[in-house]
């Protein structure tokens, strides 16, 4: 028996925010006669961490025989949300007859305001899935007919973020070099809170007692990523991993800094947010958890005298105030029968930027730092169904040249 099913959405992209209504139609074409006991769509948004951890040998006498530890396994999973939403039958329905034809079901999912961003890494992930399962009869498995992938855009607000942020070090030196005077770093950046395609603006203050020559200084936007899982079987036992990933840097060279500048040396450098997901605190989901940081290393042209500063820094917004049209476009081909017509209200809809990207051109593109994870799995936290590579996709903004221009040439 064979079915040809397909998702069409209000927003052809897939992309809402959080507390969005997700309204769409489902095409079911049945090419022949036949027994069907439901057909339903599932709904979810979860977010999930899984590892294999290997067990620590035990110290073993001589002649004990050699024994192979099996790896501990780590799991956990938040549902944001799951709906379920029966077009034909019930779990407990009797079967029935469908002739063979094309049939359109309505359906609307209310997402919740407390969603986090979509996200794939090493140990974890955020997914928000629509699928159509047809179940036949009593006797035979739900099959599922059609996956879709959505997008959603937490609802963070940085108008808290505002306040200038400040951080100095001093280098650490041996303690009986102590003729050696250290280093000292200063970074400023004027608010804490940044979207996707804005700049953050890095102030470098370094002073240097003993003029050494310095040979470069690196910015670099990196992402913490926090896995948080249960040991299977127990519980109580929990593990964490941290991973740092660099998203974005930028590299200055300074050997040709004259000597006159090197006591008290200042730079500025305009760090670029790309497409990443949003800030995720552990009061928004308990098993995964994203944080940023602006990091400045300098180093001299001595291999042991170098100094680096962190700072932490909030991403949020991942989507204009207004994304009526820019998340409308480049709509998807639809194999419906008859494809749902436009809104009427989208040509309406006027993007409102923010400030710091009015004139900032902008696209979907997907996060190249991410992992790309393929859907077809048995697992049970994982879909089943189609070949997909899914990686998650966000608003991308591109300086033009004069921009690009200006910002080099400070």
């Amino acid at each position: 028996m064979s079915h040809r099913c397909e998702i069409q959405l209000d927003n052809p992209r897939g992309a809402y925010r959080a507390g969005d209504t997700v309204n769409g139609h489902v095409y079911l074409t049945l090419s022949e006669r036949a027994l069907i006991k439901a057909i339903c769509l599932e709904a979810h948004g979860y977010a999930s961490t899984a590892w294999q951890q290997p067990q620590k040998q035990k110290n073993k006498k001589k002649n004990d025989p050699q024994v192979v530890l099996q790896s501990l396994d780590f799991d956990y999973r938040v549902d944001f949300f799951a709906k379920i939403d029966y077009f034909v039958g019930s779990e407990v329905a009797q079967p029935q007859i469908m002739e063979a034809g094309t049939y359109n079901y309505g359906f609307h999912v209310k997402l919740p305001k407390n969603c986090a961003g979509n996200f794939e890494g090493a140990h974890g992930h955020i997914r928000y899935t629509l699928q159509v399962l047809i179940h036949s009869s009593a006797d035979r498995p739900q099959e599922v007919l059609h996956v879709r992938q959505l997008q959603i855009f937490p609802q963070n607000s940085l108008s808290q973020e505002t306040r200038s942020c400040e951080f100095q070090i001093y280098e650490q030196t041996p303690r009986l070099k102590f003729w050696m005077k250290p280093l000292h770093l200063q970074i400023q950046i004027p608010r804490q809170g940044y979207s996707p395609g804005a700049g953050i603006s890095v102030h470098v203050k370094l002073h240097n007692p003993e003029k050494l020559l310095l040979r470069e200084v690196v910015y670099s936007l990196v992402q913490i990523s926090t896995y948080v899982a249960h040991l299977r079987n127990k519980p109580k036992r929990m593990e964490s991993k941290v991973e740092r990933q660099t998203v974005v840097s930028s590299r200055h060279e300074l050997h040709n800094l004259p000597r006159g500048e090197l006591q008290n040396f200042q730079h500025l450098h305009m760090l670029q947010v790309p497409q990443t997901a949003a800030t995720l605190s552990a009061a928004g989901c308990a098993c995964l958890q994203l944080n940023y940081e602006v990091e400045v290393l300098l180093t001299t042209q001595q291999e042991k005298r170098f100094i680096a500063a962190r700072m932490p820094v909030i991403i949020g917004n991942v989507t204009p105030p207004c994304p009526g049209k820019l998340l409308m476009q480049e709509p998807m081909e639809g194999t419906a029968p008859q494809p749902t017509p436009p809104v009427e209200t989208a040509s309406k809809l006027v993007p409102n930027f923010s400030v710091s990207t009015t004139s900032l051109a902008s696209h979907f593109r997907e996060a190249e730092f991410m992992v790309a994870t393929n859907l077809n799995k048995t697992n049970k936290h994982y879909l089943s169904g189609e070949q997909l590579d899914f990686r998650p996709r966000y608003v991308y903004y591109e300086m033009d040249q004069t921009q690009s221009e200006d910002v080099k040439s400070q």
